[in-house]
């Protein structure tokens, strides 16, 4: 018997040892739609998918099973509990030791588990969801580090959740990958596909209209012979091979200079450029964060911008600062709603520094324009690029690429002939591959969670959310903010800034609101709309959270916090939210939450901790100092928006 339980404690070492070697972020999610199964890593025990949608674009639509499979990673020993919310049948394992087991959970149902001990470091945990027969599928699960306490269990924090490698977990990946680079790489442009549109199905290069007027020929030129020498992440393929190749790229670049707007408008005449404040703003909107600046060393996958004089025209930058999505509707560059005066100030610094450019007189006989347009018509740029003209190009679609002919065409990683050369890596070709040998109906399947995520790595979002202040993780903002806000806020319409003081802002990417706003929701276990609250405000209770706010006998927070059209009195260390434009953005539950206890929710944040860890208020003699229903109380005065009456404040 000793020797079998010395066998047991070494295998169990080794398996802890190896787990710690060998954990990914996230947990391993399998899910099951009758046959069908499938593979991923989940960054979360959150999820939400609307009846009648498929859980994921590799799977088809219906009743499903979702398995969460991985570890809870603490850094000491301590007592947990659990929290499910949602509507479906929820079973949870931790440790081989089951603690919920519910054929369905409500709206409103409460699901917590008993008290439990955890171990340092990796503790299994194992979660099967089953959707409803009826209505949307919706689960989160909480915890509490604290179940002895009066506090609301809060979000497994990011990187706590890993999981073991698999084969059939890589495979799975790597045709997810594969999928992705299809995606982004466009190639359904060319390959055509008959089914329901997902959103990138609408994406395309920038429009060839008034291209002229914007673009120098010479910069155009390089470009089309050779994008990815010009820049390396460029995903616009190498359409031109051969000898003639050269040549045919100057025709080309002939013709579509030609393409301008006729106007007989005397050129705009810009305001003097202030070269210090250009310098400032290209800091202050962190344009480091995917561009390598001139002057600067080249940065792992980020764009330089020594090119600048010779790819734009004279003036040709300002109007693109402003309005990077005027020609280019799915373009990732960011649209921050520059003003004219601050798009010359970063436009001219940025043509200070940059390599210098004088472009050549060039004349161009008629019939080099003509094989020009005869070039852009026959070989491929106008699947991508929109214009008027007649696109004499056609490419098999979709269907006709079978899988035992992979390694040929645009996926042969060969460079000849008529084929599009994408310059793919080794690994991306892999990716490829293993996508385009599947049924690729998931392209006809839209995921809003999982488009988001994709977006999110597109658009590098993580360049400034972590890293700056007042950016915040990406990683629970699904659970803090409203969709509503959130798709004013990607589309840039917002009528004011949440934080006008900071010197950073946020810019918009409208093609992407909607799909970005519902997306970060379903996937953190929200309906894409925010249901509206059924009970009015409670007119006794908002009265006495505006004297809770307040000077008087209150905890003063519009010390910080502005009201309306009324300032902060005396901002500590940092400004908050207009309280009139709290309840627009933020999520009730999320409210209680943070006030309870800022720190534990964001632990750079300046916001005062008023409560202690029973949930008691230090205003012991306003409903009986029980800070949950102080702060309801305030939040009932916060739902009044705009209609909200101004505390006392002196």
């Amino acid at each position: 018997m000793r020797n079998l339980f010395a066998i047991y404690l070494a295998a169990s070492v080794a398996s802890v040892c190896a787990q710690d070697a060998e954990t990914q972020p996230g947990l391993a999610l399998t899910w099951q739609v009758g046959e069908a199964q499938v593979r991923t890593v989940a960054p979360n025990l959150w999820l939400y998918v609307p009846e009648g949608q498929s859980p994921s674009p590799l799977v088809p639509e219906g009743r499903f099973t979702a398995t969460f499979e991985g570890f809870v990673n603490i850094d000491l020993r301590g007592d947990y509990s659990f929290h499910a919310t949602g509507k479906g049948g929820v079973k949870l394992e931790i440790n081989n030791a089951v603690l919920l087991d519910l054929k369905g959970i409500g709206g409103v149902t409460q699901a917590k588990t008993k008290t439990i001990r955890l171990n340092k470091g990796g503790n299994a945990i194992k979660l099967t969801y089953t959707s409803p027969s009826k209505g949307d599928a919706q689960l989160r699960l909480f915890w509490s580090e604290r179940p002895d306490k009066p506090l609301p269990h809060e979000p497994v924090r990011s990187g706590q959740l890993t999981h073991l490698p698999s084969a059939v977990l890589t495979q799975a990946t790597l045709i997810e990958q594969g999928r992705e680079l299809f995606l982004q790489y466009r190639c359904v442009r060319c390959h055509s596909s008959e089914g329901a549109a997902i959103p990138e199905f609408a994406m395309s290069g920038p429009a060839f209209n008034a291209i002229g007027d914007r673009l120098n020929p010479s910069w155009m030129s390089k470009w089309i012979l050779d994008p990815k020498a010009q820049r390396p992440s460029a995903r616009m393929p190498r359409m031109l091979h051969g000898e003639q190749s050269s040549t045919d790229a100057s025709q080309i670049a002939a013709y579509l200079s030609t393409l301008r707007v006729k106007s007989g408008k005397s050129p705009v005449k810009h305001p003097e450029p202030d070269l210090e404040a250009g310098l400032e703003l290209v800091q202050e909107l962190n344009c480091a964060g995917c561009h390598t600046l001139p002057g600067d060393p080249a940065g792992e996958g980020k764009l330089s911008l020594a090119h600048l004089n010779g790819k734009f025209k004279q003036g040709q930058l300002v109007d693109f600062l402003q309005g990077p999505n005027n020609h280019y509707t799915w373009t990732r560059m960011p649209k921050f709603n520059l003003s004219k005066k601050e798009a010359v100030n970063i436009a001219q610094w940025l043509r200070s520094e940059a390599r210098p450019h004088q472009e050549p007189l060039v004349k161009i006989d008629a019939e080099f324009i003509v094989q020009g347009k005869n070039l852009v018509t026959s070989r491929g740029c106008l699947n991508c690029h929109s214009h008027e003209e007649k696109n004499q190009f056609k490419a098999p679609d979709l269907k006709a690429v079978r899988a035992d002919k992979l390694m040929e065409g645009c996926l042969s990683g060969e460079a000849g002939g008529k084929t599009p050369h994408f310059g793919f890596s080794t690994e991306q070709l892999a990716a490829l591959r293993a996508f385009t040998s599947t049924d690729r109906k998931s392209l006809h399947r839209h995921e809003p969670a999982e488009f988001a995520r994709r977006q999110i790595r597109v658009l590098n979002c993580n360049a400034c959310h972590g890293e700056l202040e007042g950016f915040s993780k990406l990683d629970t903002i699904g659970l803090k903010l409203k969709p509503e806000w959130l798709e004013k806020l990607f589309s840039g319409s917002l009528d004011q800034k949440p934080r006008p003081w900071l010197k950073y802002r946020m810019p918009a990417f409208p093609a992407r609101a909607r799909g970005l706003a519902h997306g970060l929701a379903l996937g953190h276990g929200y309906p894409a709309v925010t249901p509206v609250e059924k009970d009015p405000v409670d007119a006794n209770l908002a009265k006495i959270g505006r004297d809770l706010v307040g000077v008087d006998g209150g905890f003063s927070c519009v010390a910080c916090h502005g009201v309306k059209n009324r300032p902060p009195l005396q901002v500590f260390e940092a400004q908050g939210v207009n309280f009139a434009r709290v309840n627009e953005r933020m999520r009730p539950e999320y409210l209680m939450r943070w006030m309870l206890d800022p720190l534990r929710v964001d632990s750079q944040t300046r916001m005062p901790d008023y409560f202690d860890e029973n949930a008691r208020s230090v205003l012991v003699d306003v409903l009986e100092g029980d800070a949950k229903k102080q702060i309801e109380a305030i939040g009932q005065y916060l739902r009044q928006g705009k209609a909200m009456k101004i505390p006392v404040m002196q």
